[in-house]
């Protein structure tokens, strides 16, 4: 029987059976599921590294074409800048052009103005004293009130007795009907004339002659005759008369 203290703690002890074999089955059995978890983790992220692996290729593949895309729109993009600066250029010469013609065309056109206005002088200076003139305007009294008898003679200078002289001639009468200024047309007071226009065709002279009445209150004061001749000559005469009686 083992030395006891006396008055110490006892321990029961239990007395198991030796059985190595049985540890060395639990022993290999760990071992196994530590290989096999070693095993499963390699198998899994040899996987995983395999997948991302294939996904990265493929979006490098994705990417690679995509460049190819985006090199290939940057290049048509590059001609099309090309074309358009080059058709920049032909527009800005085109304007230039368009310019420097309208330019000289605005240049021609100031020089023919000022050729026209010479010819103008020169034309006016020569027809001056020649073609259509005012001869004679006169104004007579007649019985009745407010009525008179007109006489406008026209003549063509420097006739030389083959050429007629075309035209015609305007005559209005020029005054105030209380405070209000009128003019009256020739052919609105006038039976013998019927047209505003009084056609005018000779060769030497013509007489525009007639009689007018005058409404009541008018108080006239010129005489506007303005003629244009178109043959032999263009020809314009503008002139006032005052409004003289004769025989008051």
């Amino acid at each position: 029987m083992p030395n006891v203290v006396k008055g110490s703690k006892q321990e029961k002890m239990i007395v198991v059976p030796y059985r190595p074999v049985r540890r060395l089955v639990y022993v290999v059995i760990s071992l196994g599921i530590v290989i096999a978890s070693v095993a499963g983790g390699f198998m899994f992220g040899y996987s995983e590294t395999v997948s991302i692996q294939e996904t990265v290729q493929l979006s490098r593949q994705e990417l690679d074409e995509n460049l190819a895309t985006m090199q290939l729109e940057n290049s048509e993009l590059q001609r099309q800048v090309t074309i358009l600066d080059r058709a920049s250029v032909m527009d800005q010469r085109a304007t230039e052009e368009v310019q420097s013609t309208i330019r000289d065309l605005r240049n021609k056109v100031a020089e023919l103005e000022q050729d026209v206005v010479y010819y103008r002088q020169a034309i006016a200076e020569e027809t001056e004293d020649t073609g259509l003139i005012i001869s004679q305007f006169d104004i007579d009294a007649l019985q009745a009130p407010n009525r008179y008898r007109y006489k406008l003679v026209l003549r063509q200078q420097d006739a030389d007795g083959d050429t007629f002289l075309t035209g015609h001639v305007n005559i209005n009468i020029v005054g105030s009907q209380g405070e209000e200024q009128i003019i009256l047309a020739i052919r609105d007071i006038s039976e013998e004339q019927d047209q505003l226009d009084i056609r005018l065709r000779f060769k030497y002279f013509q007489n525009i002659e007639g009689e007018l009445t005058l409404p009541e209150d008018f108080v006239a004061e010129r005489v506007q005759i303005a003629a244009v001749s178109v043959e032999p000559v263009d020809k314009s005469v503008n002139q006032n008369f005052s409004w003289v009686v004769e025989g008051n």
